[in-house]
């Protein structure tokens, strides 16, 4: 894979941290920042694809809900009629 040279700027606080999780992960600095960066953006990937996943599977559900409500309203609609033929 092509790589190329990026100049960034971080605040002293975040470098120090990345510093340190590099070092305790015996890895460079640059390395461990595209490790970071990937994973990053395989999570954010990950979060669309499930919630993509999510709204379909909500909107299918509420497809199926509301037949079962119209069935269901239809049984109950023959019930109250037998029940008020009774009850005449």
């Amino acid at each position: 894979m092509r790589e190329e040279k990026i100049t960034l700027t971080l605040p002293s606080e975040l470098l120090e941290a990345v510093e340190k999780k590099a070092k305790r992960k015996r890895k460079k600095r640059d390395e461990f920042l595209k490790e970071v960066i990937a994973f990053y953006i395989a999570l954010e990937d990950r979060k669309t694809r499930i919630k993509k996943e999510l709204i379909k599977g909500y909107k299918e559900s509420s497809e199926a809900s509301m037949l079962l409500s119209r069935e269901f309203f239809e049984i109950e609609q023959e019930i109250f009629k037998d029940i008020f033929k009774y009850l005449k």
